[in-house]
């Protein structure tokens, strides 16, 4: 486990007055299992964080205005808050920042909800299921496969107005102003403009980092399909270079002291 004062907070004669420390842990068996590969051949691994602290990482350095070495976070008057959905194939990370606070819960939703949808209801194989999610569009009848997965886009919007609701019981002067969404599988068709219609809020698909250059990277046909789902890469990227607002590190201490 490891922690970090949050920026934002202030110090007058040596005490901390209006601050926020973060906490992060991870299971030690989970840490294990996580580096055992790359232990194997010998990689040493310098930084390991929770995903969703990664994409604050990220979304901070990228969208954010990154807060200055002696901001003072002003509690009464917050700036607005950016949710980001970071979807994977089981589940999918809720984050809400505004660049000084993070806030993040997991919720039990993911791309593969919408197959095994598809597999009940149209009583397909697992392997087509995930063809025709993938390729709706060109499906011989794209309202029937839509009317399937509904149930998982309806699912989708319970859960991201639940956890808004716990978040603003929590903070009660924070505003968010709009959802971007990482991970391949928020460019499902449609899925955007549901959440879009039904959340109230502007819905988008990050599929360019808006400060990361360089165009053997950016223009190879790997980066360009699949950008969305390097959030959390960049995110670590972003806090080796010291550009990122998360510095926890969950790599175990024996590990750090056998390596010195």
């Amino acid at each position: 486990w490891d922690y970090q004062q949050m920026s934002g907070g202030s110090v007058e004669d040596g005490f901390a007055l209006e601050t926020e420390v973060g906490l992060c842990a991870m299971k030690r068996d989970a840490v294990y299992r996580a580096i055992k590969p790359l232990q194997a051949q010998g990689v040493e691994i310098d930084l390991i964080l929770l995903a969703p602290l990664s994409s604050y990482n990220m979304i901070t350095y990228d969208r954010l205005a990154d807060p200055e070495a002696g901001d003072i976070f002003d509690a009464e008057h917050p700036p607005k808050s950016l949710v980001v959905l970071a979807m994977g194939s089981d589940a999918t990370d809720l984050i809400i920042t505004n660049g000084y606070r993070v806030w993040q819960r997991n919720m039990p939703l993911g791309g593969n909800h919408f197959t095994r949808q598809l597999t009940k209801d149209l009583k397909l194989t697992f392997a087509k299921a995930e063809h025709l999610k993938r390729n709706a569009k060109e499906a011989e009848d794209p309202k029937l496969v839509f009317q399937a997965m509904r149930p998982v886009f309806t699912d989708m919007v319970n859960e991201v107005q639940r956890s808004d609701g716990f978040f603003r019981s929590l903070n009660k002067k924070a505003e968010l102003s709009s959802i971007v969404m990482l991970g391949n599988h928020p460019k499902l068709p449609g899925l955007t403009n549901y959440l879009n219609k039904n959340l109230g809020m502007d819905v988008e698909v990050m599929e360019k980092f808006q400060k990361l250059t360089g165009d053997d990277i950016l223009m190879a046909p790997a980066c360009k399909d699949h950008q969305a789902a390097f959030g959390p890469v960049y995110g670590l990227c972003l806090q080796l270079l010291g550009l990122g607002p998360a510095h926890t590190n969950l790599v175990p201490k024996e590990i750090v002291k056998a390596r010195m």
